[in-house]
């Protein structure tokens, strides 16, 4: 039930089973059996594929039933430990919606060499996701994102959702998948995989939407099971209206703080003029009464008429949520908004929300199934009992009552729930008893600033499940481990790979709420060093940079015109700039290098050669030096040989 997850926070599940060391089968017999089940390496990976073929309905197939002889093909890609393995991880990406076997390489690089080190990693595409089987509707799901929604006109409302379910359905390849896509199939896919492999005894990990896929898991295959760990709970006792209910008002609760802290910190405040609810607030009221008109600058060159409307600031609100960097990213973009510039908050849309800034349609994504999000999650948590027109007075009804407690972003609680009450498969709102947990042990993680799965969730498993331990990270992201945290990170591979279990039943971590904040750039374009480096922030800050693939070249445009060309590089990124303009009448000419080696080779940091031309004229050459973080500018500017700034008290 959580929403998409950006880059690799965004909304993702995952799901690990890994084999303790000495335990069923042994790890290098995972390699035999993949090889003698026809694996082979992946296409454009390290990694090794392999497809198995799974029943299109297990009960059916079961039972004997006259569907039992369709088949889908289930697809995993396996990494084999570098070094001695201590045992066999399954990563199940979700969402739900997301590809395993697309993200599986970018997963494995964000997490600290133990993994890749010590563990077999196994990823899947569960079943709706996928090159083979994935269930997509991209235009139209983008469509329904933008467009507008409001309980101020409900029928309009009502017809968004069902328009969106018909235009979906007349979009989607594989239709005839849509009655098997509920979890209780999926987690028989994964274990007629483990079945395959030999058994092995196992771990579970689930995240977001992997939690809920966790816990059906464990309840199916108990004897399967090392133990369980939950990170960024679903609480299934919970049931639709509960869960969004709550969600909302937690979000809502969270974006209070976010703006509080904005609030207390010199930068940020100077940047708002007001305080930053003020901000948000004045212009949430100005879009609910129409979108606003922006020029926005094309990657190719020129600029399109675009709009700034009350679906994308939600979003982008929303998203901002989920870790202490997108939450400062957001704050900026917000400030900008402040000085009437709105170009920020719909970069940041439009990476929210997968739409390319260029021409606005949908992101060519290999590793996101928009559709199976919905054929996941509506048959799991709604049933077909209902009259469609009943269904949705009742939603709208609910969200009425809930506005006040929630009015910034009541839309979440609504939207999904809309689309639901039209979806044409359908499966049980019935809610399963309390995850009981077992006698192995379940290590619950959550945050408390967590907007998809609210803290409340992970205490309420918590609280119910035996052999149960609890971490809760203090103004930490949306999932916790894996994140470069150290504090979550040691408890888990404690437990996972060195069978320490944690020193106490519930321990709290704890990072800060926001990231670094990135003044506004371009308030003082007479000094070099500040044009220079305002180069180097926009680019750093840029959302579409921040989540491109390094695959093929990007262009982006500047604020005021021209574009900025990234181009991945041996050890990094060239960047070529062509009447680059990030603020009225300063145009910028040139190239540049940032190296991320990170073994001493090169001088990792960014070099920026520009040529200046307009209001000011140069020729200036930027170096920030980012293992010692040390910055510095040469060169001549306005006619003067440009030195260094001399700071002083």
């Amino acid at each position: 039930m959580e929403r998409r997850v950006q880059r690799w926070w965004l909304g993702l599940a995952v799901l690990i089973l890994g084999v303790a060391a000495g335990a069923g089968v042994r790890a290098d017999d995972l390699r035999s059996a993949v090889e003698r089940l026809g694996g082979e390496d992946c296409k454009d990976s390290s990694l090794t594929c392999l497809d198995i073929t799974v029943p299109f309905d297990h009960g059916d197939a079961n039972a004997g039933g006259p569907e039992s002889n369709q088949t889908l093909s289930f697809h995993v890609a396996v990494h084999f430990a570098e070094a001695e393995s201590k045992g066999i991880l399954f990563y199940a990406v979700g969402g739900p919606g997301g590809a395993g076997t697309a993200l599986a390489d970018s997963y494995l690089s964000s997490f600290d060499a133990r993994l890749k080190n010590e563990m077999d990693v196994v990823f899947f595409d569960q079943r709706g996701t996928g090159a083979s089987d994935g269930v997509l509707c991209a235009k139209a799901g983008l469509a329904f994102d933008l467009g507008p929604m409001s309980l101020k006109a409900p029928d309009a409302a009502v017809a968004a959702a069902k328009g969106f379910v018909d235009r979906c359905l007349a979009e989607m390849s594989h239709r005839d998948l849509l009655p098997y896509l509920g979890t209780d199939q999926a987690v028989q896919d994964l274990e007629a995989f483990r079945q395959a492999v030999g058994a092995p005894k196992v771990w579970l990990y689930g995240e977001s939407y992997g939690t809920q896929f966790a816990q059906d898991y464990a309840e199916h295959y108990p004897a399967a099971l090392n133990g369980v760990i939950l990170d960024g709970v679903v609480d299934l006792t919970r049931d639709a209206e509960q869960y969004y209910a709550e969600d909302v008002v937690t979000v809502e609760k969270l974006l209070g703080k976010v703006f509080s802290a904005c609030d207390g910190l010199a930068t940020c405040h100077a940047d708002m003029t007001a305080p930053a609810a003020e901000i948000y607030d004045r212009l949430a009221a100005k879009l609910d009464a129409g979108p606003a008109t922006v020029r926005f600058p094309i990657g190719s060159g020129g600029f399109a008429d675009r709009e700034l409307t009350a679906a994308i600031l939600d979003a982008d609100a929303f998203y901002a949520l989920y870790g202490p960097d997108s939450r400062a990213d957001f704050l900026r973009a917000l400030a900008a908004a402040a000085h009437d510039s709105f170009i920020p908050l719909l970069r940041l849309g439009y990476q929210n929300l997968s739409a390319e800034p260029d021409t606005l349609a949908p992101n060519d994504d290999p590793t996101w199934y928009g559709a199976a999000y919905y054929g996941i999650t509506c048959p799991d948590y709604d049933d077909a009992g209902h009259d469609p027109a009943a269904r949705t007075k009742e939603i709208l009804d609910e969200a009425r009552t809930l506005a006040p407690r929630a009015p910034r972003l009541v839309r979440d609680f609504y939207a999904e729930r809309l689309v639901c009450a039209f979806w044409p498969t359908k499966g049980t709102a019935a809610r399963p008893a309390a995850f009981p947990g077992g006698d192995y042990p379940t290590l619950v993680l959550n945050s408390d600033s967590d907007p998809a799965t609210p803290i409340a969730n992970g205490y309420g498993v918590f609280d119910h499940a035996k052999n149960a331990y609890m971490v809760t990270m203090r103004g930490g992201p949306h999932v916790i481990w894996g994140r470069g945290l150290s504090c979550p990170d040691k408890i888990v591979f404690g437990l996972m790979l060195d069978g320490r279990k944690p020193e106490r039943r519930e321990q709290i971590c704890r990072q800060d709420m926001l990231d670094a904040y990135a003044p506004l750039t371009g308030a003082n374009l007479s000094d070099a060093f500040t044009l220079a480096r305002g180069i180097a922030t926009e680019l750093d800050r840029s959302p579409e940079l921040a989540n491109w693939d390094g695959v093929d070249p990007i262009s982006i445009g500047c604020d005021q015109g021209g574009s900025v060309t990234a181009t991945s590089a041996e050890s990094g990124t060239d960047y070529t700039f062509k009447d680059c303009a990030w603020w009225p009448g300063v145009t910028v000419n040139g190239d540049g290098i940032s190296i991320d080696a990170g073994d001493g080779s090169k001088p990792d940091g960014m070099t920026l050669t520009l040529k200046v031309s307009g209001a000011h004229q140069g020729d200036l050459v930027y170096r920030h030096d980012s293992t010692t973080d040390a910055m510095s500018v040469s060169g001549f500017y306005d006619g003067a040989p440009v030195k260094t700034p001399r700071l002083m008290p």
